[in-house]
């Protein structure tokens, strides 16, 4: 599937405003098919962006295969600890009916919007000091 130039601003600006009220981080992965485990490829790309390195452990990825129809949500420990897992269910089940009507990006931007309150709530933005530790552009593969 061709991802859109302006569908990629669109994500990359939900980004840079969940991350203009929180220290965490927040990536979206992009690949057009799922090894058939969205978790476990979410894993894999969670590992490969470096996103458990960051100084809080407060990172949050979005992993989405278009073609597949898969996705998942993946928060490191310290941000996972602060509000379990029912705030990732609750993220992922109202992100579905976005997806399943073809609509990924509003859906993502639905799901980014509500990994930055949580947070900004946990780690809020640090001004000055606070640091941008992980790129805010889409990654694919």
């Amino acid at each position: 599937m061709t991802v859109q130039p302006e569908q990629e601003q669109r994500i990359v600006a939900a980004i840079e405003a969940a991350e203009c009220v929180t220290s965490g981080e927040v990536r979206v992965h992009l690949n057009d098919r799922c090894s058939g485990d969205a978790l476990r490829d979410a894993q894999k790309a969670f590992t490969k962006l470096g996103m458990h390195r960051t100084a809080e452990r407060n990172g949050i990825l979005f992993y989405l295969a278009l073609e597949s129809h898969k996705f998942a949500v993946l928060g490191d420990a310290g941000i996972h600890t602060k509000v379990g897992q029912a705030f990732w269910d609750g993220i992922r089940d109202a992100m579905i009916p976005e997806l399943k009507a073809g609509r990924w990006v509003e859906a993502l931007e639905y799901g980014v919007a509500e990994a930055g309150r949580a947070l900004a709530e946990h780690f809020p933005h640090q001004g000055a000091r606070d640091r941008d530790e992980l790129s805010n552009e889409v990654s694919r593969g």
